[in-house]
């Protein structure tokens, strides 16, 4: 920009930013976990992503489905009893939750922060008697400490 460095002068800053952007990137926040993944979930069906966080952990997903579906964040041990009851023709209740959406379309970014250490569940359940296409996009961001 109208200023003319020397070569060396041009190697020297070079290099010290080189050495600045290594320094960065171990200040550079990751995800524990993170997936995105685009599946169809048969007419009735359900699909679950299960989460190992800790207290305090931050879940940020989204979920964009081509036909309205249902979502509930839950533990492993509530999702377990709902799949293992009995089923009828009629819809039954989502098991119970720390979270929970109905008739999701596109969703925003959501959170859920962990209230304890446990296996926690993303559910997502097509009511619908058609297939539908959903894509998730998820990530678990621990704790600060």
């Amino acid at each position: 920009m109208g200023t003319n460095y020397t070569p060396g002068e041009v190697l020297r800053f070079k290099i010290a930013w080189e050495k600045h952007c290594e320094e960065a990137k171990d200040d550079i926040d990751s995800p524990v976990e993170e997936f995105q993944e685009t599946k169809l979930i048969e007419a009735g069906g359900d699909e679950i992503y299960e989460f190992d966080m800790e207290e305090g952990d931050e879940l940020v997903f989204s979920v964009d489905a081509e036909e309205c579906v249902d979502l509930v964040i839950c533990e492993e041990e509530d999702f377990e009893a709902w799949a293992d009851g009995e089923t009828d023709d009629e819809e039954r209740p989502l098991p119970d939750g720390y979270w929970h959406r109905t008739d999701v379309l596109e969703c925003d970014e959501y959170k859920f922060t962990a209230p304890h250490q446990a296996c926690f569940v993303l559910l997502v359940v097509n009511w619908d008697d058609q297939p539908t296409e959903i894509t998730v996009d998820a990530a678990v961001w621990a704790a600060e400490k």
